[in-house]
């Protein structure tokens, strides 16, 4: 439980951080450190879909990244309507897509993620909801990912 409390505390202040810039400079550099943030995560959920099949919230490394993915998720829905975050949000999650996430479908998977419903950044919705798991696969076979057999 003391892990998850830290963890949370970490999410908070990401979400804090991204959210809580002024300026367009900022703003941009924010969102572009959400973008590689988000990234970084969806591979390693990627990764873990792909080696086992399946996501597991038990997991810490999983319920981790989810809760960065779901911060992503997050941020972006709350920006929108601002092409200038979009495109530092994209920015950075191309740079840090490691061949997954290019500039030929960074548009599809952000798309993707305004169009979800049921990530959210509350750990206690996210540890057990299914429409959570359900989210994160979708976002997952985006990259192309399959389930190990």
């Amino acid at each position: 439980m003391k892990r998850l409390s830290i963890i949370l505390m970490c999410v908070a202040t990401m979400a804090l951080v991204s959210c809580g810039s002024t300026g367009g400079t900022s703003i941009n550099s924010a969102a572009k450190a959400q973008g590689r943030n988000t990234a970084n995560a969806l591979i390693t959920l990627y990764n873990s879909y792909r080696n086992t099949g399946t996501v597991s919230l038990s997991n810490p490394t999983d319920l981790t990244a989810a809760l960065v993915v779901a911060t992503g998720y997050t941020n972006i829905r709350s920006n929108k309507d601002n092409p200038d975050y979009k495109k530092a949000f994209a920015a950075g999650m191309v740079s840090a897509g490691s061949g997954l996430i290019t500039a030929a479908n960074v548009d599809y998977i952000i798309n993707m993620m305004n169009n979800l419903t049921g990530l959210n950044v509350n750990a206690a919705t996210v540890s057990n909801n299914v429409g959570t798991a359900t989210a994160l696969i979708q976002l997952l076979q985006a990259l192309g990912s399959t389930p190990a057999n």
